[in-house]
This record gives C-alpha cells, sequence and structure tokens, in this order.
C-alpha cells in the first residue's frame, strides 16, 4: 500500500543533505584560507573547529529535546528572546545564509572557468549551477535528501579512491612540523573559521521537518564530523603532495589533485568525471542553501507560500556573484564572511541555553 509521504525527512536523508552542505567544502578555496593560517597544520584546524562547536550543538539539542516535535530553532528564539529580538536574528542567519550562497556560488563559478573552462563566460556557468540548485529546491526538502542520499555513498566512495589514485605520490615527512605555526595559531585559527561548520547549527530550522528529534541527533552529529574528518584527511593529503608552501599558491588543490589521480590503468581526463560528480554536489550544496533562505525569508516577512521566493533569491545569488571583480576579491569576502559569522554561531545556542536557564530559575 502506499503511503501518502507527510512531508518530512529521516536520519539518512538528513545526513546525507548536511554532508552535501559541508563535504563539498574542501573542493573550493577552503584549504587555502586553512593553510594560509595552519601551515603544514592545517589538517588539525576541521576537528578543533568541530570539537568547538559540538558543545553549542549539544546544548541546541538539549534546548530541542524538550519540546514537540515540530520545535525548531526559529521557535525557541521567539519564545526565549521575544518576537522583535527573534526576528532580528532570524534576519542574521538568513543574510548569513544567502551571502553564503551569494558568495560561494562565485566561488564554484570561478573554479569552472579557471580550472576547466576558461573560454566560458562566468555568467553563464553561474546561472547553469544555481539554474540546477533552483530546481532541485522547489522539489522541496524531501526531494534534496533523497538526491542527496543518492549521490553522497558515491562521494564517499570516489574521495576514497582518489586518495589512494595519489598514494603512491604522498610524502609523510611534508606534514612536519607538526604544529605548523604554532599549537596556539593553530587553535585561534580553528575557532575563527569554526563557521565553516556552522551549517550544524543553521539546520536547526528545519528540526520540525525531521520525523524524530533521534533521527535529528544521530543526523546532527555524524553530520558534524564526518565532513571535519573528510576535510582535515584531505588537507593533510595536499600537504603530503604539494608540499608547503607550495600548497599555499595553487588555487583550488582538489582539482588538481583529480588530475594527479591514477586510477588502474585510467592516466588520462580522470578529472572529468571527478568534475561531473562535483557539480552534482555542488548543485545540491545550493540547493539545501537557497531552500534555507527562502523558508527564513518567508519566516520574515511572513509569506507562507515560501517557495516562491527561490526563483528570486537564485536570480539576486547570480547577480550579486557578479559584483565581484575577480575570484580573489571573492574570496576576501568570502573570509571577511566566515571570520564575522563564527562568534555569532559560536554564541547563539549558548545566548539560547543561558535564557532557557535563566528562565526555569524565575519560575521557581
Amino acid at each position: 500500500m502506499i503511503q501518502v509521504s507527510d512531508g518530512k525527512i529521516g536520519t539518512r536523508e538528513f545526513f546525507s543533505i548536511l554532508y552535501g552542505m559541508m563535504a563539498i567544502r574542501v573542493t573550493d578555496s577552503t584549504p587555502n584560507l586553512l593553510h594560509e593560517t595552519g601551515l603544514t597544520a592545517a589538517w588539525m584546524m576541521p576537528l578543533i573547529s568541530a570539537a568547538v562547536l559540538f558543545v553549542p550543538l549539544m546544548m541546541m539539542l538539549s534546548l530541542l529535546k524538550k519540546g514537540d516535535t515540530d520545535t525548531d530553532l526559529l521557535q525557541l528564539l521567539t519564545e526565549s528572546t521575544g518576537s522583535i529580538l527573534g526576528r532580528l536574528i532570524t534576519f542574521l542567519i538568513f543574510a548569513s545564509v544567502f551571502s553564503s550562497t551569494v558568495l560561494n556560488g562565485r566561488s564554484y563559478g570561478d573554479i569552472v572557468t579557471v580550472m576547466y573552462y576558461p573560454d566560458t563566460a562566468l555568467l553563464i556557468v553561474m546561472t547553469l549551477l544555481l539554474g540546477a540548485a533552483l530546481y532541485i529546491s522547489h522539489r522541496g526538502l524531501e526531494a534534496i535528501g533523497r538526491t542527496a542520499l543518492l549521490v553522497v555513498p558515491v562521494f564517499m566512495v570516489t574521495s576514497v579512491i582518489l586518495v589512494l589514485g595519489v598514494a603512491s605520490q604522498l610524502n609523510f615527512l611534508y606534514l612536519f612540523p607538526i604544529a605548523g605555526a604554532g599549537g596556539w595559531e593553530v587553535i585561534k585559527g580553528g575557532v575563527g573559521y569554526s563557521s565553516f561548520f556552522a551549517d550544524i547549527i543553521i539546520v536547526g530550522v528545519l528540526a520540525s521537518r525531521v520525523r524524530t528529534f533521534e533521527a535529528f541527533r544521530k543526523a546532527s552529529i555524524w553530520g558534524l564530523w564526518v565532513p571535519a574528518f573528510k576535510m582535515a584527511l584531505f588537507l593533510a593529503v595536499f600537504v603530503m603532495i604539494f608540499d608547503y608552501p607550495a600548497v599555499r599558491n595553487i588555487a583550488y588543490p582538489y582539482h588538481h589533485l583529480t588530475r594527479m589521480a591514477m586510477i588502474g590503468s585510467l592516466a588520462n581526463h580522470v578529472e572529468a568525471f571527478f568534475l561531473a560528480l562535483w557539480f552534482i554536489g555542488a548543485a545540491i550544496h545550493f540547493a539545501t542553501y537557497l531552500y534555507i533562505s527562502a523558508y527564513l525569508l518567508g519566516k520574515l516577512i511572513g509569506y507562507p507560500p515560501y517557495k516562491r521566493l527561490l526563483l528570486p533569491l537564485a536570480g539576486a545569488a547570480v547577480v550579486l556573484g557578479m559584483m565581484p571583480e575577480n575570484h580573489l576579491q571573492g574570496d576576501h569576502l568570502r573570509k571577511l564572511l566566515l571570520q564575522s559569522t563564527s562568534v555569532f554561531f559560536l554564541l547563539l545556542p549558548v545566548l539560547l541555553w543561558g535564557l532557557d536557564r535563566f528562565r526555569k530559575k524565575g519560575k521557581r
């Protein structure tokens, strides 16, 4: 008997969405930013970021557990801070998510034009990428989850294959000095760039769209640590392949890595296979960001049919993404966004948890 869908997703779909949101950052300019700060120890920084965010995540989960099945981060904001302040914080979350969509969209467009198709107009690439994301996101959260669930296992397997394909070229001695710029600098960098994994807090707005709290909890924990370990592994591989400081001067080291991979007797044009997978992953990544942006904007302006906002948001993302004069300017803006939002997403669950404890003491 065919059951009518309830519009909610399960553990595997939600984990796949989180993986698609965060793990793909190993393929963009994120490694360059981390290598600039952590040097040869940059691989430690994603693990530090995940560890730092794990505490706020557990605080948010403890608050969501106390509510009913329809409780999400937006409801917690309204209950804890009031309507006005809650809407202000919601706007800040929306601004962060949409700004990431714009800047990352430009970054991914630059990857295609710089690494693969230099004669193709950037506008065309961004339109195709965000157009694919728009189509997926318009189908709803279930469609995003099912699409991600279908392709994420392929991404995981091909990541292992890619590392194995360059294993013979790895030099572990390149990882020394093991502490890079120094332990304290690596820790500061891990905390400062923790917003790389702030998606784990942002998706709290979708908590009511997951079937059970337990499903949301499991997917969130795995969805934080698995991408963090993948990022750490690839950052270490980049250094062991290209050495330091050469790796700092290589734009998008992941895409250079795909050109060096030896898979059996296949030595040429392997990167075309990885490019196709990467484009699919990027479409899922931006589909999730567009969906969350439209959902938050709909809540802010009191517009229930928020899916109608997807098209104008996607169009605005393309137009705004074209504004930086070059990829260096775009990367600089992205760096400023990451550094400015890290503290916000680290402290938001702490604030909500503290207000909840204060209210309980007041009732006593």
